[in-house]
């Protein structure tokens, strides 16, 4: 009885010692430096510095939370619909380097319900530059245009409204939150946009691409809404990145 007994204390012993383990490891705090901000009257205030921080120090990625480089920042693919006239126009582009896009970011402001586990935050990013292959088809103000080559759509002093909507979840006890949207709204003040090759014609690419930039306001009004949708998926992807793995109590200290 005295051997079966001290087995079973021993095997209940390297469960317990087991989950401790688990449970320390799914816990994981806040990448080293990142500043943390307590729920009370300045809480909004604190995140517009604490995120300044943060993101800068995110630029060059995080092995450790899996978060590649964010400067340049590469993404695979970007398809980008518009369906209404004036432009009917499908981007498919490809292989893509953002640049720009952190070094150049600043946050102005916050607003946030943390019981309702929402974020809205503006920000300013002075350039945002998007080099990469390119494929595209349609027309613009009854225009046809087409084309396949290299591209770079370059947006100038850009306010971002970000509106982040989180639900949450708890692991081994304790709560998360994760990113179930995230929606994003650009608004530059001067885009400049290029597409080599297009209707395989550089005396026909060149006067299109004039014409392009000459509109840019009419064509990326059309256009943003996908743009829009394609990096709200982006940034929601990376920031439960540290959503999902830092309990929600660290990330906003009661």
């Amino acid at each position: 009885m005295f051997r079966v007994s001290t087995a079973a204390s021993l095997l209940l012993l390297i469960v317990a010692i087991a989950q401790e383990l688990n449970v320390t490891a799914a816990e994981q705090d806040l990448p080293e430096g990142f500043p943390k901000c307590k729920r009370d009257a300045n809480f909004d205030k604190c995140l517009v510095d604490a995120v300044n921080v943060a993101i800068q120090l995110l630029k060059n990625g995080n092995k450790e939370f899996g978060i590649p480089p964010l400067e340049p920042l590469a993404v695979k693919k970007l398809v980008i619909d518009a369906g209404n006239a004036p432009i009917n126009l499908r981007q498919a582009l490809k292989n893509i380097k953002v640049h720009d896009l952190i070094s150049t970011s600043k946050i102005l402001r916050y607003k946030t319900d943390l019981d309702k586990h929402l974020i809205i935050c503006e920000s300013r990013t002075d350039r945002i530059e998007m080099i990469g292959d390119y494929e595209m088809s349609g027309r613009i103000l009854l225009l046809p245009i087409t084309g396949h080559g290299k591209s770079n759509v370059t947006l100038l002093n850009t306010k971002i409204e970000h509106r982040l909507i989180g639900e949450p979840f708890e692991k081994d006890g304790v709560k998360y939150m994760r990113l179930k949207d995230y929606r994003v709204n650009f608004e530059p003040k001067r885009v400049y946009l290029n597409f080599e090759n297009l209707f395989n014609d550089k005396t026909l690419s060149d006067g299109m691409n004039r014409f392009l930039n000459e509109n840019w306001e009419t064509v990326f009004n059309e256009l943003k809404v996908g743009y829009a949708k394609s990096f709200g998926l982006i940034f929601r992807e990376l920031s439960n990145k540290l959503f999902e793995k830092v309990p929600f109590d660290t990330i906003f200290q009661s």
